[in-house]
């Protein structure tokens, strides 16, 4: 791990400085930076939807693991990544708030890494914060990042 990530994103996210908090940043910096190969940094909105405040961790998704996704049907940022859940998690328990969805259902073809984290509450009642999205999610679903270059090892709708 590079020195100063984890002090970095805790500043940038305004996380406070707790062992749970710098283990998962810890975690989620590593992961970025040697799986999905980008800078934790440039993607600190998206660190913006994981509870830091319950455990975070890399884990080696095992053959057979049911997954499913939420994705827009609309435009979205090209991302070097890819959000899963546990089948049967609503989209507002992710943070997913796209006007429209598709829902995908799929397996783990073979081992993938996989960061596990447990989604953000997100409330907009402080409206100090300027964003083009107000919708408020409850989060407290389980999250998985996936590399999109390891997509090749799931089973999905094509």
């Amino acid at each position: 791990m590079h020195n100063g990530d984890v002090s970095e994103m805790r500043r940038m996210l305004g996380l406070t400085d707790a062992p749970t908090v710098r283990a998962g940043l810890a975690a989620a910096c590593e992961f970025f930076r040697d799986v999905i190969h980008a800078n934790p940094a440039e993607w600190v909105d998206y660190f913006r939807g994981i509870d830091f405040h319950s455990d975070v961790y890399e884990r080696l998704l095992e053959v057979g693991t049911p997954l499913a996704r939420h994705v827009s049907t609309g435009t979205e940022r090209p991302k070097p990544f890819v959000y899963f859940t546990v089948p049967g998690t609503s989209p507002t328990s992710t943070g997913t708030t796209f006007n429209e969805v598709r829902f995908e259902r799929g397996t783990v073809l073979t081992p993938v890494p996989a960061l596990v984290s447990v989604a953000a509450a997100i409330s907009f009642n402080n409206m100090q914060r300027r964003s083009f999205d107000h919708v408020s999610r409850v989060g407290g679903g389980t999250q998985y990042i996936i590399a999109r270059r390891h997509l090749a090892a799931l089973s999905l709708p094509t």
